[in-house]
């Protein structure tokens, strides 16, 4: 198969994962009493490894809209899981931090992922080498889509094909 074959191959097996994950995020998962979506389990995740980021940034990171990042932390705020603190002078720009119960909730996900990631390295059947080269290119291919498409988390202009 060319490599242009197998780039089309792994682009139709990502989308397939979307669509998996996707389907596994409709269901809440319990974190220490707390339930919660995959989306906003992340985002919880994604603001404990950025203490202080702003609502901006983290859309930018998490490749939201400020929109779609404000209910999430709506969401996560009125959980008692995030604490939303405005910055003097700017009456837009918000800072995010974890409460004490969202750092409790997010290292119970931590450690569920853990438990995760466990299981599937015993059932997957795939050598640590295997795994590694697997990460490898997907890190290639999420540096070169996000270059070529996303300029700051949301959507560029089109490459030239």
């Amino acid at each position: 198969m060319s490599s242009i074959d197998e780039i089309s191959q792994m682009i139709e097996h990502l989308y397939t994962m979307e669509r998996i994950i996707t389907a596994i995020q409709k269901r809440p998962i319990d974190y220490g009493g707390v339930s919660l979506h995959a989306n906003e389990a992340h985002t919880l995740k994604m603001i404990a490894l950025n203490e202080g980021i702003s609502q901006t940034e983290l859309s930018e990171q998490m490749y939201r809209t400020k929109g779609a990042t404000s209910v999430m932390v709506d969401k996560l705020v009125e959980k008692g899981l995030v604490h939303r603190q405005r910055v003097d002078g700017d009456q837009r720009r918000y800072l995010l931090t974890l409460t004490d119960r969202g750092r409790q909730v997010h290292a119970s996900h931590i450690d569920r992922d853990a438990a995760h990631a466990r299981w599937a390295s015993q059932h997957l059947g795939l050598e640590e080498a295997e795994l590694k080269t697997a990460n490898e290119a997907l890190s290639q291919i999420i540096a070169f889509y996000s270059q070529s498409y996303l300029s700051h988390g949301a959507l560029a202009t089109q490459p030239e094909y």
